[in-house]
């Protein structure tokens, strides 16, 4: 098996990265990141790295000539919904455009199928909790959301116009051991860890009252979910479906959970709710399991100490 990550130095792409090898052993990965807020050592040395950018054309031919990827997983992009709002230019060039260059790459090559990742960002507010991909239509309220579901667009166009295998996996709010503090992808559960055990670099502060509630994910089952979707035997069509916990935790509970696992306590300095936020996340992720076998190994409470152990494991370095 030969497979293409991109944003393979990412904390989604280096954990899968990870345990992808560790999986399939002999499988050729090749990895593609141009380190703007990817670490190069998370990234197992068995990788094939390739640095620079998924929108440099001729860059993907030579990645896609030389090895010939069967399958592709695309983690790359410019994350961070406040970014997006100071930065739409900027982030929609590289998560819109180099995705439809992923795509157009992918295709001109055969590869069997992309797994792209998108967002549970692009349902805006969702009307209906649990949210299910049928019942909630798209309403992105950031470029962030807009730009993922650009993507979600294009891969199903990709898959009616050419033919190509395309699926979409909207991740809920992914955390875990690799996620840096003061990252692009920080949760706040990696933020106030790092603000915890490493004060000197960061401080902790809490954008509205705390009430917002949200459906994280632990990364091991973001990782589980590729892992599936590439193995389904039926195809895609550019289908989307949602990966989460299928469990939701308001703000303030994480800090006592936090509070509890570290015997620490954190000192929150308040600010206002953040542009383009929404009050609640909570998936429904029988689509998913109905497809593709799908079902959470992790649940939140055991990722949240494993996240605990790895902080506390950096800060003895």
């Amino acid at each position: 098996m030969k497979i293409l990550i991109t944003g393979v130095a990412g904390f989604i792409g280096s954990n899968f990265a990870t345990q992808f090898r560790d999986k399939f052993p002999q499988a050729e990965i090749v990895g593609l990141d141009d380190l703007s807020s990817g670490r190069k050592d998370a990234v197992p040395k068995e990788v094939i790295l390739y640095e620079g950018s998924i929108v440099d054309s001729v860059l993907l031919e030579k990645i896609f000539s030389a090895h010939k990827p069967e399958y592709v997983f695309h983690f790359a992009a410019i994350p961070r919904v406040s970014y997006s709002v100071q930065h739409p230019v900027e982030t929609t060039h590289a998560n819109v455009t180099g995705t439809v260059a992923i795509l157009k790459t992918a295709k001109d090559h055969g590869v069997k199928r992309v797994i792209l990742s998108s967002s549970s960002s692009v349902y805006g507010g969702a009307k209906i909790l649990p949210t299910k991909e049928s019942e909630n239509a798209p309403d992105p309220k950031s470029p962030y959301a807009a730009q993922k579901f650009c993507d979600e667009i294009f891969a199903k166009v990709f898959s009616e116009l050419y033919g190509l295998d395309t699926v979409c996996l909207r991740y809920f709010n992914v955390y875990g051991p690799g996620q840096y503090g003061d990252s692009a992808y920080s949760t706040v559960i990696s933020a106030w860890l790092e603000a915890l055990y490493f004060p000197e670099a960061k401080k902790a502060f809490i954008e509205g009252d705390g009430s917002q509630s949200r459906d994280f994910c632990y990364v091991d089952n973001v990782v589980l979910a590729n892992i599936l979707a590439m193995q389904n035997e039926k195809g895609f069509k550019g289908e989307v479906f949602n990966i989460a916990h299928s469990e939701r935790k308001t703000v303030n509970e994480i800090k006592l959970m936090i509070e509890e696992y570290t015997g620490k306590e954190i000192e929150l300095e308040k600010r206002p709710a953040r542009a383009g936020d929404v009050a609640h996340t909570h998936a429904d992720i029988s689509k998913a399991k109905e497809w593709f076998g799908y079902e959470p190994k992790v649940n939140f409470a055991t990722g949240l100490k494993k996240t605990v152990e790895w902080f506390e494991d950096r800060k003895k370095q």
